[in-house]
């Protein structure tokens, strides 16, 4: 299990059949606020997730079945992504990303997640994919090159340069673990994953609340 998937469902495995509202009012902030990470273009990352919910929702009993309905609604909306990435990606260029705000973050959580924002925004559509799809969700060279069409060769260069240029832009050099960081004596942490995952939480709690007012 990815660790995305696996943030998704919190570890936990369901006894009875869920329906798909159930599944969509617990995932959509989660699989929303993912998109955001990916595609740093909110309305594009709306788009792509709810592509992905009606295409779930006309194939509920299949996804149901399936053995992580959380892993093929992710790997569903990456797909879409990508595909509608396409059209659009010889215009990139960096724009300013507005989402609403973690209610339970600090003011330094908050800081700290839009600089890791600001700094995604910076890398080209493919990077970006990569690096996100690697050092926050885990998955393997092999894995990110059959999903996106490239070489395994290309998802390392790509990723090369993401981590670089986020290295350089986060002050996220590697560095040798603190006490209590890790079991192992002398195991290098990457803080560039770790500032992934806090600004993907920060977004998650923000994306959250504002699905919970939409639906009150």
């Amino acid at each position: 299990m990815s660790d995305a998937v696996e943030e998704a469902t919190g570890g936990r495995e369901f006894e009875e059949p869920e329906d798909f509202g159930d599944f969509y009012a617990r995932t959509y902030p989660w699989l929303a606020a993912r998109a955001v990470m990916l595609s740093g273009n909110r309305q594009n990352a709306e788009d792509a997730v709810q592509e992905a919910f009606i295409e779930a929702m006309r194939r509920w009993p299949t996804v149901r079945a399936c053995a992580s309905p959380e892993g093929w609604i992710v790997t569903t909306m990456r797909r879409k992504l990508s595909r509608d990435g396409r059209r659009w990606w010889f215009r990139w260029k960096p724009v300013e990303l507005t989402v609403p705000a973690a209610t339970t973050a600090t003011v330094e959580e908050t800081a700290e997640a839009l600089a890791v924002l600001r700094a995604l925004g910076t890398l080209p559509p493919r990077q970006r994919q990569v690096v996100v799809m690697h050092s926050l969700e885990g998955m393997s060279y092999a894995e990110i090159g059959a999903e996106l069409g490239i070489s395994a060769g290309s998802v390392g260069s790509n990723l090369h340069r993401a981590r670089a240029r986020l290295t350089l832009l986060l002050d996220a050099s590697p560095e040798l673990g603190r006490p209590g960081d890790s079991l192992v004596p002398g195991v290098r942490t990457d803080p560039l994953s770790t500032a992934l995952r806090g600004a993907a939480e920060w977004l998650l709690d923000g994306l959250r609340a504002a699905h919970d007012r939409g639906r009150t």
